[in-house]
């Protein structure tokens, strides 16, 4: 299918078809599609490009005031994740990454490694960084090995089905990563930025929380926030940085941002709402990022987009965007029957 339009929470296929987006652009829309006061922050933006690490736009300057913590930017979810890992062993001089069953993290190598899905790391699998070790999702995985420099966690997995880990998880992961001198780092790329009915999953525990999808207001960009401030002095290795890219502080995506950190607070209490009108309907998951048996394809062929999701393919995920109204949801519920 070709998305011709696109507009809150419905899209148009090339045909003039209209489909309910249960996914929200893998989460990226959470203020719906073509959010008018994205687009105007967009359209009104002084500068459409910086010049990355070297000149911040006066709006990517604004950003970075604007976020709870410290922020290396990246331009996509994997970005931010290579930047956590990379700041684990710049802080610790340590190679090993703990990940777990399940996870996802993104495909750059770095992040690659880390992900828990056989299928996109088999094919790459002789340049792979490591060691890592890896544990079962949602279980306390004893004492780190003694090569840990992090440990990496979603406090909900995304992609392998709305997992939800037992309460206290993160707080007993918080006290393994004390034991080894190692770093806390959540991935809170798909579950933060108010998808999972919370801005900043893993605050109170974090070394590092990565978020990104939700942050553009559907541009590309994310952020390694250093929930451990002294962590961001770990990066002053020269004149240069070491780890950029040309669109780092994009300022048409921080122009997005700033409106999303203005909006979606407010939406916290309704996104958790919502998500009770999808359990009810048997959706398990938390907040806005839910999923249930099902398949895609057969989604799409009753006018309802959602994603696959499930270690083995048999879920489908739904992640719209959190300004969804009651009617819509019943709607795309009665669709999928």
């Amino acid at each position: 299918m070709i998305w011709a339009k696109a507009e809150g929470c419905r899209v148009w296929d090339a045909e003039g078809r209209e489909y309910l987006d249960l996914s929200g652009g893998f989460g990226v829309a959470a203020l719906g599609h073509r959010n008018p006061r994205v687009m105007e922050a967009i359209a009104t933006a002084p500068v459409a490009h910086a010049l990355g690490d070297l000149a911040d736009a006066e709006v990517t300057a604004d950003l970075r005031r604007r976020l709870p913590w410290p922020a290396k930017l990246g331009v996509t979810g994997a970005d931010a994740v290579e930047i956590a890992l990379r700041t684990a062993l710049l802080a610790t001089g340590k190679p090993g990454i703990v990940a777990f069953e399940g996870a996802y993290h993104g495909t750059g190598l770095l992040a690659l490694a880390a992900t828990g899905f056989e299928q996109f790391r088999e094919p790459f699998a002789a340049w792979l960084p490591g060691p890592v070790h890896r544990y079962a999702y949602g279980e306390d995985p004893g004492p780190l090995p003694d090569d840990a420099a992090c440990l990496i966690a979603e406090p909900v997995q995304g992609r392998a089905g709305a997992r939800v880990p037992p309460d206290g998880w993160l707080e007993a992961l918080r006290r393994r990563c004390d034991d080894a001198g190692a770093l806390l780092v959540v991935d809170a790329i798909y579950a933060g930025i108010g998808r999972t009915g919370e801005m900043w999953p893993g605050e109170g525990v974090a070394d590092v929380i990565c978020v990104g999808k939700a942050l553009g207001g559907g541009l590309p960009l994310s952020a390694a926030l250093f929930v451990r401030e002294d962590l961001e002095r770990v990066w002053a290795l020269g004149p240069e940085d070491v780890l950029t890219h040309t669109h780092v502080g994009n300022p048409l995506a921080c122009a997005a941002a700033l409106v999303v950190l203005e909006q979606v607070p407010g939406l916290l209490g309704r996104v958790r709402e919502a998500g009770e009108r999808f359990a009810s309907a048997g959706w398990h998951g938390a907040g806005l990022m839910r999923a249930r048996p099902g398949g895609a394809q057969s989604a799409e062929r009753a006018g309802v987009i959602v994603l696959p999701a499930g270690l083995d393919g048999s879920l489908i995920s739904a992640t719209p965007p959190l300004t969804i109204t009651d009617e819509e949801i019943d709607e795309a519920l009665s669709r999928l029957g």
